[in-house]
């Protein structure tokens, strides 16, 4: 993390206490956990950093078959931390720092398509802002009934990051993807099963039983064939590199708007205030 990096989330949440990976079944399934329920697993830069290292101890593991990501307690993740963005918007930081940090900030959490072997995604709760990439990227996303899953960034003044517009055109269609990016709209899980943004919809509180079932399944599978089959079937990282630019040099001129500024001073006060 470089010292720009640090100074907007140094007074996040740390990194030691927001990402936990455990392993289960003698290693063949690991399980990264978004672990700071008191603030609604909010994305910081810290827990990117951790998020990252948890992917990279787990990315060359030949023990490692299928992964599961989850978020602890009632909420997956309200998105890009509040006080990152408010410091984001400050007018501290010249448009090029902030094209700079953004696009490191996609990098912390990308990696997961990294990764060989299959990523399985167990969503409940409020699954909010830059959140929603998390079931577009992984292999096979499941919800909960509780899941209330909504883009906010066109409400904020503020251009998508992390390449979300194309992975969510991929994953379920244009007048879909409009409905979420333009418009706003909150969707449940069984919505967003409607849609096909996840595979699954189960009943409250059985998501990450649900992910584990079928997480077995994948590691009862022959591996060879799943890591091939993984291959053809993934979005690829390279193939959003370009996207990714477009998406932090347009985040880096909307971070210094009025507009942007009023409206990120009252986000989300539920989980804030």
């Amino acid at each position: 993390m470089d010292t720009q990096d640090s100074t907007i989330g140094s007074d996040l949440a740390t990194v030691a206490s927001t990402v936990h990976l455990e392993h289960l079944d003698d290693g063949a399934i690991a399980v990264i956990t978004l672990d700071d329920p008191d603030h609604s697993n909010a994305m910081s830069p810290d827990m990117g950093d951790a998020f990252t290292g948890a992917i990279r101890r787990i990315q060359n593991d030949p023990k490692v078959r299928a992964v599961i990501i989850r978020g602890r307690g009632k909420d997956f993740s309200i998105g890009g931390h509040r006080d990152m963005l408010i410091k984001l918007g400050s007018g501290d930081l010249k448009e090029a720092e902030l094209h700079d940090f953004m696009l490191a900030f996609y990098n912390r959490w990308l990696p997961m398509l990294d990764l060989p072997v299959p990523v399985i995604s167990a969503l409940q709760g409020d699954c909010i802002g830059i959140a929603p990439i998390f079931a577009c990227v992984a292999d096979i996303a499941l919800a909960d009934e509780t899941l209330n899953l909504q883009v906010t960034f066109a409400g904020l003044g503020l251009y998508p990051g992390m390449a979300l517009p194309p992975a969510l055109l991929r994953k379920v269609g244009a007048q879909q993807a409009a409905l979420l990016l333009i418009a706003g709209e909150a969707i449940s899980g069984r919505e967003a099963e409607r849609i096909g943004l996840v595979a699954r919809c189960v009943p409250t509180g059985k998501v990450f039983e649900e992910a584990l079932k079928i997480a077995r399944e994948v590691v009862a599978a022959a591996p060879t064939v799943v890591r091939r089959l993984k291959c053809f079937l993934r979005i690829k990282r390279e193939d959003f590199l370009l996207e990714l630019e477009a998406n932090a040099a347009q985040q880096g001129k909307d971070f210094q708007t009025e507009e942007y500024r009023s409206r990120i001073a009252n986000y989300l006060p539920n989980h804030y205030d």
